[in-house]
This record gives C-alpha cells, structure tokens and sequence, in this order.
C-alpha cells in the first residue's frame, strides 16, 4: 500500500507505523518534489490495508493507493479509490563496499558484475579480483563493478563439483578485503541464510531455487539485498510472484535476473538456454525493481557472451552478471561452467563497449521509448 502524506506531518507519520508495526509491516518514506511524501507498506499488507478509512481520515494524508496486480509491493501501478492509476518510481537497489562507493542497481547507469562461476583458490580468484577492480579503475566505474562467486553450487548431476561450501566463502570474502569489491553468492539452503548473509553483500537465488518459496521468505527476512533470477521455466509473472515472497517479508532490495529459459530450441547446440529479452522490457513495466541481464547461462559459449550482453543493452537493462575467467589457462582448471566464462581481457572490452552503448545509444533509445509511451 502507498499513501501520500503532507510533508511536516510526522504525528500522522508516526501513527501509521505504529499500525503497520503491529501488523507485520515495514514503512519506508520517500521524500517527494513538492509537499507531498510518499509513505510505502511493506509486506504483506492486506490487515493494514483493511484500515484505509482510518487512515484517509488522518491529518495531512492526501490518498490511499493500492496496488493492482498479485505482486503488490513491487507492481508499478497502483490505483487509488476512484481508480485513477499512478505509476510509481523504480527502485534503486544499492549495494556498498568496503571501499566505501555503493553500487546503485536501477540508478540509470550498468552495473558490472563478474568473476568466477565458483572460488576454487584463493590465487585464481584473488587475481580476477584484481583484474575486475582495475577495470573499474581504467574507466572511472569502479563504482559500478562487483564481484560474483558461487561457493555452494546446484549440479544438475549429483557427481559433479558443488563448490568449496564455507571455504569458497572466505576466499570470496579475501578477494573483498584486498580489492574493495563488494561480493553477491549464491544461498541454496533456508538454513543457511544467516551464515551466508552475514559474510556475503548480496545474496543470490539461483534459477533452480526460483520457487524454493522457504528460502525466498528467509531471504526476505534476513533483509539484505538480493538478486533473484528467473526460473528456466517460470512465466515471467512467476518470476514476479517470487519476488513477492521475498517482499511480502519486508525486503524489497529485490533485482531481478533474467538467464534464459529452456526450450525446445536450446538442443541444436548454438546456445545453452535461449535469452527471453522481452521479459527484461516486462520486467521494468510491471515491476518497480531493477532487472539484469545473465549472458553465460545463456549463451553456454564464451564466444557468444558479448552478442548476448550487447542484445540485452538494447532493453535498457540496469546492469549484467558474467562469468569471467583471469587467464584463457584457467578455463582448463575450471570444474564448473568454464565454456561460458569470458577472459577478463576479453570482459574490458565488452565493458568498453556496454560505456559507448550507454553513451551514444541509450539516449535515443529512452527517447523513442518516450514517444511511445511505454518508458
């Protein structure tokens, strides 16, 4: 729910937290251009939403609005008792570092997230930390770059590597101490959030968990930002409703992650899960979350990561997650995913090239968008 408060009024302000307190509910409020502020129920709000005569009738507020699809705490529009619609302001996401610069995922510039599909020493990804850092550095955005690192891993076959567990962990967590680098990694189990979480900047629920719905709940608990991708088989409006459980628990520093879904045209080999870019366009309309863009999972083959990402640049995705590999040597040391993960060398240029897109082409994108009508 969203209600709109005259600015000053802070004896109003307080009695709506004390009732969305008592019924489960968080409040955050955003400062307005005008006189007014908007004040956001958190939640699972339908007990405080039962009171809105009540609240209508509290000094300074102006309107109720409640929003119109299932996913009520991130949907982009809601309406109000007359059923005018308001389309509400995308969320930024921030996620802060150690060297005290905050990544700002829907904040109108790419975020670059990157490094190894797993941390398998401390050497290997130590210096893709480095190299990840000194990209930042080479085109002044290192307030835009993060780490990425899968120290428990979902394998399709039970054979295969899963990851260093804890140990992968504390690697990942060295790579932060000496670089600056804030760091996102998977969490597949409930049970394991706040350990987990209490190392890691971001959390990460991997396709596979995309309705794990106990674990979706404890990271929404826990509270801190995540990324949730999009299960390889969900409709995007599932995706949604699974980022609703993560809100529903008072989290709403939710970035969604499109990565492909399978289809009966992932078998020719040209790619590993075929890339649904429209969903990302859906994403940003219906929802007030940033979304991202995987390039690996979908293309399986380094040699097509780049055509993937540049692709996605054109929906006007808030940022990407790309395997990356420190030499072309290592992809041979690899135990997991190593065909999709790009040369760091190879990754600057990209990122090079996603900066010019930004730049010279983005603009007119958002202009024709405007023009249409469906900004």
């Amino acid at each position: 729910m969203i209600i709109e408060l005259e600015r000053g009024r802070q004896a109003t302000l307080d009695q709506i937290r004390d009732l969305a307190v008592r019924f489960g509910n968080r409040v955050e409020l955003s400062e307005g251009t005008g006189v007014y502020d908007t004040v956001h129920i958190i939640g699972d709000s339908r007990e405080f939403a039962s009171r809105e005569s009540y609240i209508l009738g509290l000094p300074g507020v102006r309107a109720a609005w409640q929003p119109t699809g299932g996913y009520k705490n991130i949907a982009r529009v809601v309406r109000g008792n007359e059923g005018k619609a308001l389309h509400r302001e995308r969320r930024v996401v921030e996620v802060k570092g150690l060297d005290g610069k905050a990544r700002r995922f829907g904040g109108g510039k790419h975020i670059f997230v990157c490094g190894p599909d797993s941390p398998q020493t401390l050497e290997q990804t130590l210096a893709t930390a480095r190299m990840a850092r000194e990209v930042g550095e080479k085109f002044g955005i290192l307030d835009r770059v993060m780490l990425r690192g899968g120290a428990f891993k979902p394998r399709t076959r039970p054979t295969d590597w899963r990851g260093l567990g804890m140990k992968g962990i504390a690697i990942m967590d060295a790579a932060r101490e000496e670089t600056g680098l804030p760091y996102v990694t998977e969490v597949m189990d409930q049970n394991l959030v706040e350990q987990i979480g209490a190392h890691a900047d971001m959390l990460q629920i991997g396709t596979r968990n995309a309705q794990n719905f106990d674990l979706l709940e404890a990271v929404g608990r826990f509270g801190k930002p995540a990324i949730l991708k999009r299960g390889f088989g969900n409709e995007a409006e599932e995706w949604f409703y699974s980022a609703e459980y993560i809100a529903n628990q008072g989290n709403l520093d939710i970035v969604l992650c499109e990565r492909g879904m399978k289809t009966l045209y992932t078998k020719g080999g040209y790619c590993r899960n075929q890339p649904d870019l429209n969903a990302c366009t859906f994403a940003r309309k219906q929802t007030i979350l940033p979304i991202i863009f995987d390039p690996s999972h979908v293309a399986g083959d380094h040699r097509i990561v780049a055509e993937n990402l540049m692709a996605a640049c054109g929906h006007l995705v808030d940022g990407s997650i790309t395997e990356t590999v420190h030499t072309e040597a290592w992809r041979r040391e690899q135990l997991c995913d190593a065909g999709q993960a790009l040369v760091m060398d190879q990754y600057s240029i990209l990122v090079e090239a996603v900066l010019e897109y930004e730049t010279h082409v983005a603009p007119k994108m958002k202009a024709i968008l405007r023009m249409l009508g469906t900004d």
